[in-house]
């Protein structure tokens, strides 16, 4: 066979490459395929007598070129027909480029990331952009920049909340934010400032702010007096019935009583038997708040004398007084005491030797002999004053024992006297001087001191 029809034949066959050697997997898309063992590299040049490398990896989205040269002449110009699928046969390898389309993954390509890691991103981004603007325009408001302005004079009016004065502040320029000075306050701990004027300034800091109210005002706001209802020491319960009907717009004496007949008023220290709220409401100034009822004021009133009972120690002087004098009182029985103290003590400090006198008296079973017991009762029952007459409940003179009720409203001091008496063995007081008592044992020292009374034209006939 001639050399040249040899080399033709040599090259046609070895430059086929549509007719495979034997089975073989067909070239993945996108690579080139791996060179026959003994054939050229891929990176040789075509020219004549040289093996074309087969098919290249095809342009994007162009399946239809493709770079070969003819076996025996030269290179083949790009736009010759060597470059179109209509100059091959179907074969094997157009079976392998007719793919299905799920036969292959679309890699992303190099270097890129997954959609999602962007929107997070970005999203991340964004978080941040409006935390720190937030962050920023908070502090603003807390510490605003630029320095402290022009001098104002802030009124910071009596029982205003720390959310009033900001919104005062607020109105004169001195924060921008009265919401936001509420919280900052609050995580400080402040919750009130006392009242009065205050020198600060415009466009003032937080900081600054608490530091001035903390500071206290420059001028104190003096509270107006609030309007007060008195009520003295010794009057009975009708009087007090008509103090407060007079302080009261709209009460009447009578629909106060109706009240206390009620039983609307309570305290422990009314016994059940006994309708009668003499010497249980303490005797004292009461504020006369708004809303304020002639009901209120009564309650306000019984409470507070039980309070003083107990202040004073009701239980332990109870058992003292069993332990001195054997007699056994009950904490309403002890206001009875303190009732009649209050009527005949000259001053304070001989109340507890009036209590002396009665607890003594009480426990040899005399009569006890005061006066303003017989009156109280005469008063109530709208008659004129008989001292003889044992008949009568509320007779001191010819019946021993305790009174059936207190007989006026006692004030502290006697309630402390009836409860801490003083220890002795009296038996009697006259007047001596004016609101000043003389206490005596034996009924011939009484006379002496009764004789020098009348003689001094105390009162004593």
């Amino acid at each position: 066979m001639p050399v040249e029809a040899q080399n033709r034949e040599t090259a046609i066959t070895m430059s086929d490459p549509r007719e495979p050697s034997g089975p073989a997997a067909p070239p993945r898309r996108g690579a080139a395929p791996s060179p026959s063992p003994g054939s050229p590299s891929s990176a040789s040049p075509v020219g004549p007598g040289s093996v074309p490398a087969g098919p290249t990896e095809p342009l994007p989205g162009d399946d239809d070129i493709w770079t070969a040269s003819p076996v025996d002449g030269p290179a083949a110009d790009v736009d010759g027909p060597w470059h179109d699928d209509d100059h091959w046969d179907d074969d094997e390898w157009d079976e392998h480029d007719d793919h299905d389309d799920h036969d292959y993954v679309d890699l992303p390509a190099s270097g890129s990331l997954p959609k999602w890691v962007a929107v997070a991103g970005v999203l991340v981004l964004l978080l941040a952009l409006v935390v720190g603007g937030g962050w920023v325009w908070y502090n603003r408001q807390v510490d605003p920049p630029g320095g402290p302005g022009e001098r104002v004079t802030i009124d910071v009016p009596a029982g205003v909340t720390v959310s009033g004065i900001g919104t005062i502040l607020e109105d004169e320029g001195v924060i921008s934010n009265a919401r936001i000075f509420k919280w900052w306050m609050g995580r400080k701990g402040a919750d009130s400032f006392q009242a009065g004027q205050y020198e600060m300034r415009t466009n003032s800091d937080f900081a600054l702010v608490l530091r001035t109210l903390e500071a206290g005002p420059t001028e104190p706001l003096l509270a107006e007096p609030a309007e007060k209802i008195s009520v003295p020491e010794g009057l009975s319960v009708a009087r007090i019935l008509t103090r407060i009907a007079e302080a009261i717009p709209g009460a009447t004496a009578e629909e106060l009583q109706a009240e206390l007949d009620a039983g609307s008023v309570t305290t422990y220290l009314r016994p059940a038997d006994q309708a009668s709220y003499e010497g249980l409401l303490f005797p004292a100034t009461y504020e006369k708040v708004d809303g304020l009822t002639g009901a209120g004021l009564l309650q306000q009133m019984a409470t507070e004398m039980e309070d003083r009972m107990q202040r004073h120690g009701a239980d332990a002087a109870r058992a003292r007084i069993a332990q001195e004098w054997g007699l056994e009182l009950t904490d309403y029985e002890l206001l009875k005491v303190a009732s009649m103290i209050q009527a005949e003590a000259g001053n304070v400090e001989e109340a507890p030797q009036i209590a002396t006198v009665i607890y003594n008296r009480l426990s040899q079973g005399m009569p006890l002999g005061i006066d303003a017991v017989d009156r109280y009762g005469a008063e109530l029952a709208g008659t004129s004053v008989v001292f003889n007459d044992a008949s009568l409940p509320y007779n001191t003179r010819r019946r021993a024992g305790l009174p059936p009720t207190p007989i006026s409203a006692p004030g502290d001091f006697a309630i402390a006297a009836a409860l801490q008496p003083a220890s002795g063995p009296w038996m009697y007081y006259v007047l001596e001087s004016e609101r000043q008592h003389v206490f005596v044992v034996t009924d011939s020292e009484f006379q002496a001191a009764k004789r020098a009374c009348i003689e001094r034209n105390l009162g004593c006939g």
